[in-house]
Protein backbone atom coordinates (compact mmCIF):
# COMPACT_ATOMS: atom_id res chain seq x y z
CA UNK A 1 0.00 0.00 0.00
CA UNK A 2 1.23 3.52 -1.12
CA UNK A 3 0.65 6.79 1.14
CA UNK A 4 -2.27 8.46 -0.40
CA UNK A 5 -1.07 11.58 -0.98
CA UNK A 6 -2.67 15.00 -2.63
CA UNK A 7 1.49 16.08 -3.31
CA UNK A 8 3.54 18.64 -2.15
CA UNK A 9 1.72 20.55 0.56
CA UNK A 10 4.65 23.17 1.57
CA UNK A 11 8.72 23.54 1.99
CA UNK A 12 10.62 24.53 4.71
CA UNK A 13 13.68 27.28 3.52
CA UNK A 14 15.84 28.18 6.15
CA UNK A 15 17.25 31.61 5.27
CA UNK A 16 20.15 33.88 7.20
CA UNK A 17 17.93 37.12 6.25
CA UNK A 18 14.43 36.82 5.73
CA UNK A 19 14.36 40.61 4.36
CA UNK A 20 17.68 39.87 1.33
CA UNK A 21 15.64 36.13 0.99
CA UNK A 22 12.18 39.07 0.14
CA UNK A 23 13.93 41.27 -1.80
CA UNK A 24 15.08 38.45 -3.96
CA UNK A 25 12.21 36.77 -4.44
CA UNK A 26 9.90 39.64 -4.91
CA UNK A 27 12.14 40.92 -7.82
CA UNK A 28 12.36 37.39 -9.61
CA UNK A 29 8.32 36.94 -8.85
CA UNK A 30 5.40 38.46 -8.14
CA UNK A 31 5.00 36.71 -4.60
CA UNK A 32 1.77 36.97 -1.54
CA UNK A 33 3.68 36.95 2.05
CA UNK A 34 2.56 36.68 4.99
CA UNK A 35 3.49 39.24 8.23
CA UNK A 36 6.69 37.60 9.83
CA UNK A 37 5.59 35.91 13.41
CA UNK A 38 8.13 34.47 16.04
CA UNK A 39 7.11 30.93 16.75
CA UNK A 40 8.40 30.21 20.36
CA UNK A 41 8.98 26.62 20.01
CA UNK A 42 11.83 26.84 17.87
CA UNK A 43 13.05 30.48 18.55
CA UNK A 44 12.67 31.70 14.92
CA UNK A 45 10.46 34.19 12.59
CA UNK A 46 8.19 32.52 10.11
CA UNK A 47 6.64 34.23 6.65
CA UNK A 48 4.43 32.07 4.41
CA UNK A 49 5.51 32.96 0.69
CA UNK A 50 3.01 32.22 -2.20
CA UNK A 51 3.07 32.67 -5.76
CA UNK A 52 0.13 35.43 -6.02
CA UNK A 53 -2.92 33.92 -7.53
CA UNK A 54 -2.53 30.78 -5.27
CA UNK A 55 -4.29 30.17 -2.18
CA UNK A 56 -4.63 27.28 -0.27
CA UNK A 57 -4.13 23.82 -1.14
CA UNK A 58 -1.40 25.22 -3.46
CA UNK A 59 2.15 24.56 -2.24
CA UNK A 60 3.57 27.42 -0.56
CA UNK A 61 7.64 28.18 1.25
CA UNK A 62 7.36 28.37 4.89
CA UNK A 63 10.58 30.52 5.41
CA UNK A 64 12.53 30.49 8.65
CA UNK A 65 15.06 32.99 10.25
CA UNK A 66 16.80 33.15 13.64
CA UNK A 67 19.64 35.12 15.39
CA UNK A 68 19.25 33.21 19.02
CA UNK A 69 21.78 30.70 18.87
CA UNK A 70 20.01 28.00 20.91
CA UNK A 71 17.53 28.02 17.77
CA UNK A 72 17.61 24.88 16.10
CA UNK A 73 17.24 26.87 13.37
CA UNK A 74 20.02 28.99 13.97
CA UNK A 75 21.91 26.02 14.33
CA UNK A 76 21.29 23.80 11.20
CA UNK A 77 21.73 27.24 9.17
CA UNK A 78 25.23 27.84 10.84
CA UNK A 79 25.95 23.98 9.97
CA UNK A 80 24.76 24.06 6.24
CA UNK A 81 23.94 27.46 5.63
CA UNK A 82 20.60 28.01 3.57
CA UNK A 83 18.59 25.19 3.04
CA UNK A 84 15.71 23.08 2.93
CA UNK A 85 15.12 21.40 5.76
CA UNK A 86 11.66 19.51 5.35
CA UNK A 87 9.41 18.81 2.27
CA UNK A 88 5.92 18.49 3.37
CA UNK A 89 3.44 16.27 1.45
CA UNK A 90 -0.50 16.94 2.04
CA UNK A 91 -1.77 13.24 2.93
CA UNK A 92 -5.74 11.60 2.93
CA UNK A 93 -4.87 10.12 6.16
CA UNK A 94 -2.26 10.74 8.52
CA UNK A 95 -2.35 8.47 11.13
CA UNK A 96 -2.13 5.29 7.83
CA UNK A 97 0.77 7.85 6.52
CA UNK A 98 2.18 7.47 9.34
CA UNK A 99 1.79 3.68 9.60
CA UNK A 100 3.16 3.24 6.59
CA UNK A 101 6.31 5.19 6.92
CA UNK A 102 6.59 3.11 10.04
CA UNK A 103 6.62 -0.03 8.37
CA UNK A 104 9.19 1.55 5.71
CA UNK A 105 11.63 2.00 8.64
CA UNK A 106 11.76 5.67 9.03
CA UNK A 107 12.14 7.60 12.00
CA UNK A 108 9.55 9.85 13.73
CA UNK A 109 11.49 12.64 15.25
CA UNK A 110 7.70 14.83 15.88
CA UNK A 111 4.43 15.28 16.02
CA UNK A 112 3.34 18.50 15.61
CA UNK A 113 0.66 20.66 13.95
CA UNK A 114 -1.75 23.32 14.93
CA UNK A 115 -4.97 22.84 16.79
CA UNK A 116 -8.07 22.94 14.04
CA UNK A 117 -6.04 23.69 11.43
CA UNK A 118 -3.43 20.73 10.78
CA UNK A 119 -1.93 17.49 12.32
CA UNK A 120 1.75 16.76 11.33
CA UNK A 121 4.16 14.13 11.73
CA UNK A 122 8.33 14.81 10.84
CA UNK A 123 10.63 12.10 9.93
CA UNK A 124 14.36 11.66 9.53
CA UNK A 125 15.31 10.86 6.37
CA UNK A 126 18.03 13.91 5.98
CA UNK A 127 21.01 11.71 5.52
CA UNK A 128 18.92 9.63 2.68
CA UNK A 129 17.14 12.25 1.17
CA UNK A 130 19.13 15.41 1.87
CA UNK A 131 16.23 17.26 3.81
CA UNK A 132 13.78 15.11 6.26
CA UNK A 133 10.21 14.43 4.85
CA UNK A 134 7.08 15.95 6.72
CA UNK A 135 3.37 14.67 6.51
CA UNK A 136 0.34 16.86 6.66
CA UNK A 137 -3.01 16.31 7.00
CA UNK A 138 -5.42 19.56 6.73
CA UNK A 139 -8.43 20.04 9.22
CA UNK A 140 -12.05 20.79 7.87
CA UNK A 141 -12.13 24.37 7.58
CA UNK A 142 -8.20 24.78 6.95
CA UNK A 143 -8.47 27.72 4.71
CA UNK A 144 -10.60 29.43 6.72
CA UNK A 145 -8.62 28.86 9.60
CA UNK A 146 -5.05 30.28 7.99
CA UNK A 147 -6.79 32.91 6.92
CA UNK A 148 -8.20 33.81 10.68
CA UNK A 149 -4.56 33.28 11.54
CA UNK A 150 -3.20 35.83 9.21
CA UNK A 151 -5.87 38.44 10.53
CA UNK A 152 -4.94 38.28 13.86
CA UNK A 153 -0.93 38.03 13.26
CA UNK A 154 -1.85 41.41 10.83
CA UNK A 155 -3.37 42.64 13.69
CA UNK A 156 -0.55 42.42 16.51
CA UNK A 157 -2.45 39.56 17.92
CA UNK A 158 -0.36 36.43 19.33
CA UNK A 159 -1.63 32.72 18.50
CA UNK A 160 -0.99 29.75 19.78
CA UNK A 161 2.52 29.54 19.95
CA UNK A 162 3.10 32.14 17.26
CA UNK A 163 4.45 35.24 19.39
CA UNK A 164 4.07 39.43 17.73
CA UNK A 165 4.38 39.55 13.83
CA UNK A 166 6.52 42.63 12.07
CA UNK A 167 5.77 43.19 8.60
CA UNK A 168 7.39 41.29 5.55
Amino acid sequence: MAIKTFGIDHIHVNVRSMDRFRDLMKQLFDLDATRIGHIESIQADNATVRLRGTGAGQPFLDVFESENPRSPIKRLVERRGPCVSFISFRVENIEEAAEHAARCGLQEISRVGFAGVEKQVQYNTVELLGFNLEFVEHEPGYAEAIADIQRRLAAGEPVDGIGASREF
